[in-house]
């Protein structure tokens, strides 16, 4: 069984990406299995990961646009 766990608020600097950041870190000190997903253009998460989104092959923005994809 899976359960996801959504954060997000409109207002910045209320502490989404640290809070985000530690809840997936205790999650897998205790095992589970976690996949953080940074939708923020600023890609604070992915750089607290310590990921450099500009080394990233394949991201959601293409030049900080959302990229659409048609069904």
């Amino acid at each position: 069984m899976s359960i996801i766990i959504a954060l997000f608020n409109q207002s910045g600097g209320v502490g989404k990406t640290t809070l985000t950041m530690n809840l997936g870190y205790h999650l897998a000190q205790k095992k589970h299995r976690v996949l953080l997903v940074d939708l923020d253009p600023q890609a604070s998460l992915t750089t607290f990961m310590g990921q450099d989104p500009e080394e990233l092959q394949q991201t959601i923005y293409l030049n900080k646009f959302l990229v659409l994809v048609e069904m």
